[in-house]
């Protein structure tokens, strides 16, 4: 690929080369034939025009017309309807964010934070009265439970066969709590969302799967042979001679059992807990209704409009506007010809019909991408931001103002007149050069900005280099 790029570039140049020597065979043979051609018959020559390389301005400008636009403009609304009680600005007004720009009726959304609040507030006290009546009640009926089971205990214990009727069942009983227990444990352990991270795992995922069964099922038959355990052993009970007072000392036990069990799962203090959380987002309700009466400004800027009165009915409907004009924004549209000249960071010079004395700097900022049609021709829309001075004060939005914008610029620069150029090839240009003996030499040079008149010499020239500009003919 190199070779072939580099006989690409040879090939061209040797193109550049005979285009450079056949263009100068044809000025030595017009020179020549000028001189020898028909010398018995003489023939005014053409005047031959020339100028001097100078230097000079050039500056590439198009023109748009627009009008002044804020950056950004927001229009406010509240977010439930009411009375309008109070406003706070004007049009003209300088608000800052998070100012309160005006207020609805707040009378009933005041009474229902009150309400709300005062409901928190007993919620929170009912569930601080059950956390602390809860602990006293548990360790009241854990005593009740220990009473009736030493109650129910020195009933069966009068007897000496009871003693030996109930040893076996007493201890099949502790055993099955103890399994209780131990299968409770590994249920947890089995159960443990820590692990859950082993599922992801394939060689353990089944591993604890099969743990989690087992412990269910070892829970289920640890809880059926307590219950078997239980049962034996109140039966065993009432084969006992004083039937009547172990039947009714065994009620109490397995009553003040319940009554403990009841405590111990915490469904009251669960309730309280719930009712506070029920009134706390009643609250944040109630608040929320509250602030919603409030319109307050979401950033910096200038009330531009204010469509409501004190005393008329307000809603969701913008109220208030505000923009930011702090910014000094100017929309415009250009002709689609116009489009190479404008370009983001391109000087901008504004005039206001408003102020056409003034002229205002800035430069472009957005360039839109899509064409926009004004009245019924396409149009290229574009944005530029100025600069005012110090002491200027605001300009209304909406003025009108003619738009100039600054394509390129040169200052003290090489000039040539357009017509002395001579282009060789594509971008490549050359001009004839007058030497002291009135000779032309055709000079290569490099150009930068041209308009309609002269083109910027980079280099090829000097200053005071007399060059053609064409011939004309004499009568």
């Amino acid at each position: 690929m190199e070779a072939r790029a580099e006989r690409r570039r040879v090939r061209r140049r040797n193109q550049r080369i005979v285009l450079v020597v056949v263009v100068l065979a044809m000025v030595g043979g017009y020179v020549l034939y000028t001189r020898t051609a028909n010398a018995e018959e003489p023939i005014e020559e053409p005047t031959l025009q020339t100028t001097t390389v100078r230097k000079g301005d050039i500056v590439l400008t198009a023109v748009g017309s627009g009008n002044l636009m804020p950056v950004a403009e927001i229009a406010l609304g509240f977010r439930t309807s009411g009375t309008l009680t109070d406003l706070v600005v004007g049009v003209g007004d300088t608000v800052s964010a998070g100012q309160v720009l005006a207020q609805l009726d707040s009378a009933t959304a005041e009474i229902q934070v009150k309400q709300a609040a005062l409901a928190l507030e007993q919620a929170e006290a009912k569930l601080a009265d059950t956390r602390r009546t809860e602990t006293q009640t548990i360790e009241i009926a854990d005593a009740d439970l220990e009473a009736a089971q030493a109650a129910y205990e020195a009933l069966v214990s009068r007897s000496a066969s009871v003693g030996t009727q109930l040893t076996s069942v007493r201890v099949n009983l502790e055993q099955a709590e103890e399994a209780l227990v131990a299968a409770e444990a590994a249920y947890a352990v089995a159960w443990d969302p820590g692990r859950d991270w082993e599922l992801a795992v394939k060689q353990m995922a089944t591993a604890l799967e099969n743990e989690r069964e087992a412990s269910i099922r070892s829970l289920e038959k640890a809880k059926d042979d307590l219950e078997i355990a239980r049962a034996n052993y109140s039966l065993a009970v009432l084969n006992l001679e004083d039937n009547g007072a172990t039947q009714s000392a065994l009620s109490k036990l397995l009553t003040a059992q319940q009554h403990l069990d009841d405590l111990q799962s915490g469904a009251d203090l669960q309730a309280a807990e719930w009712a506070v959380r029920q009134a706390e987002l009643s609250l944040a309700s109630a608040e929320l209704t509250l602030s919603n009466t409030i319109l307050t400004a979401p950033t910096d800027g200038t009330v531009v409009g204010v469509a409501v009165h004190v005393g008329e009915t307000a809603g969701t409907s913008p109220v208030i506007t505000i923009a930011d004009l702090d910014t000094v924004q100017v929309r415009f549209y250009l002709e689609e010809s116009d489009l190479d000249k404008v370009n983001v960071g391109n000087r901008v010079t504004t005039v206001f019909d408003a102020l056409p004395n003034d002229e205002f700097i800035g430069e472009v900022v957005r360039v839109d991408p899509a064409l926009v049609s004004v009245e019924g021709t396409q149009a290229v829309q574009a944005w530029a931001e100025l600069t005012l001075p110090e002491d200027q004060a605001a300009l209304p939005s909406g003025l009108t103002a003619e738009v100039e914008i600054i394509a390129g610029e040169v200052y003290k620069t090489l000039l040539v007149p357009v017509q002395a150029l001579r282009e060789l090839a594509p971008g490549q240009f050359a001009v004839f050069v007058v030497d002291e003996a009135g000779e032309l030499r055709l000079q290569p040079i490099e150009i930068g900005l041209r308009d309609f008149a002269n083109v910027e010499v980079l280099s090829g020239l000097q200053q005071g280099d007399v060059v053609s500009t064409g011939t004309v003919e004499t009568e």
